[in-house]
């Protein structure tokens, strides 16, 4: 296996410019794939480095090819929704497989972010929720190590073995 500390195998480099519904995939493992999708571009929050990001969202459906699987959007999260920046896809690490339109309910979810500095729920702007939300990590900008991580971890609490496709 090609593994690599983030607990994600390159694919593709682009430098293509992102847009509100593309659809991505990412791979764990060899001939695995898992998809997500650009949620908002352009992130508007009082925090700089928030402040034009991109929130996504990373499915539970795993696939052995390249494509978008027709009931992507019915999956659950695999992971709570990620702000990040474009250097998962400069680096290969994330590829595009095609864009489909931002549901109402994706805009919908219920999800904020923890905000160490004020000990609190966020949304992603960075107004105070009030609540804590069922699905949440924390608030600032991911890289795709984090991701990366995140989803290692995931699938290792299902006891699969990193290496070996759970195909």
């Amino acid at each position: 296996m090609n593994d690599t500390s983030d607990g994600l195998i390159p694919m593709t480099p682009s430098r293509k410019r992102l847009r509100e519904g593309d659809v991505f995939q990412l791979k764990p493992f060899p001939g695995v794939f898992f998809c997500g999708k650009v949620i908002r571009i352009n992130v508007e929050s009082q925090d700089s480095f928030v402040n034009g990001m991109n929130l996504i969202y990373l499915y539970d459906m795993q696939t052995a090819y390249r494509a978008i699987p027709e009931d992507l959007e019915t999956a659950p999260l695999l992971i709570s929704p990620v702000i990040i920046n474009r250097l998962p896809w400069s680096r290969g690490y994330f590829e595009t497989v095609g864009n489909r339109p931002v549901r109402e309910w994706e805009r919908g979810l219920s999800f904020g972010f923890w905000d160490f500095l004020h000990k609190r729920f966020v949304d992603v702007s960075g107004r105070p929720l009030g609540r804590e939300p069922p699905y949440w990590s924390d608030y600032g900008l991911a890289s795709y190590a984090v991701v990366g991580k995140k989803v290692r971890k995931t699938l290792e609490s299902r006891g699969l073995p990193m290496g070996h496709s759970p195909l």
